[in-house]
């Protein structure tokens, strides 16, 4: 008999391939009703020039640029992130100083971030645009995930550690941040998505080289809508791929946290 989880996964996959088909039936009929096949080239265009890409070498150095810094800014937004989110969680002041950064960052719109950091940097350093610009745009993702989790954790549980032991580094790791990994997994799924788009952005606006936002751009100007399209399938793709990476991360410190606790108990 199968299983209920089996069955929902079933489930959620054959309702996401039917989307899949929604998608390429719309593409279809946009194409058939403006009768553009340059600008809405058929199915069969995308899909031949998206194995077309797949089989260059080049294509595999632009997702690994646009990757990597992506990664980067990932990473240091969440470092901000967590900091000022637990500062804000715990303390009343931090929260009041932070809100009006927070409110900044997350309500300026993006291609206005993009021009400032450009004036800033030289030109001959644009290449760290896409990296900076990106994570502005993902810490108040972050760090509301994280101050209001912890703002919102039962108080039976702070009462407890308050008696047991002072707050520390150790206590903020070991019993906050697992009770707001709900809040944190969320939070992250949010930002890759965000993320990504926002590199590939960024590097379409900055005109940073060897790049999925370049790519991008050169399809455009060689009037090449089916790469294009083609490109917007990899980074949905790549998207998907990178999203399961919170499931992934959260199930590995929980497997290692229990067999931390089955060593204590053996020994």
């Amino acid at each position: 008999m199968i299983s209920t989880t089996t069955s929902n996964k079933i489930k959620n996959l054959i309702l996401f391939v039917a989307g899949i088909l929604i998608i390429v039936i719309i593409i279809s009929l946009i194409g058939l009703i403006k009768d553009n096949s340059i600008v809405f080239p058929s199915v069969l265009d995308i899909t031949n020039t998206f194995f077309s890409l797949l089989g260059k070498g080049e294509t595999y150095k632009y997702i690994g640029i646009t990757l990597l810094d992506f990664i980067i800014a990932l990473i240091c937004s969440s470092i901000l992130g967590l900091g000022f989110g637990i500062l804000s969680g715990f303390n009343d002041v931090s929260r009041g100083i932070l809100r009006p950064f927070m409110i900044v960052f997350r309500s300026m719109p993006m291609v206005i971030i993009i021009v400032i950091i450009m004036l800033t940097i030289p030109n001959d350093n644009y290449r760290y645009v896409p990296i900076v610009s990106t994570a502005i745009a993902l810490i108040p993702i972050l760090y509301e995930a994280v101050s209001e989790g912890i703002r919102r954790i039962d108080s039976t549980y702070n009462d407890v550690w308050r008696l047991n032991s002072k707050l520390s580094l150790k206590v903020i790791f070991n019993v906050h941040l697992p009770l707001i990994s709900g809040y944190l997994k969320q939070a992250l799924i949010t930002a890759i998505g965000l993320g990504i788009k926002m590199i590939v952005t960024t590097e379409f606006i900055a005109g940073v080289r060897n790049t999925m936002g370049t790519a991008i751009f050169n399809s455009k100007t060689l009037v090449e809508y089916k790469e294009i399209y083609a490109y917007a399938l990899i980074l949905i793709i790549l998207v998907v791929l990178v999203e399961l990476l919170p499931s992934l991360i959260v199930f590995v410190v929980r497997r290692l946290k229990n067999k931390s606790k089955k060593n204590v108990q053996l020994s």
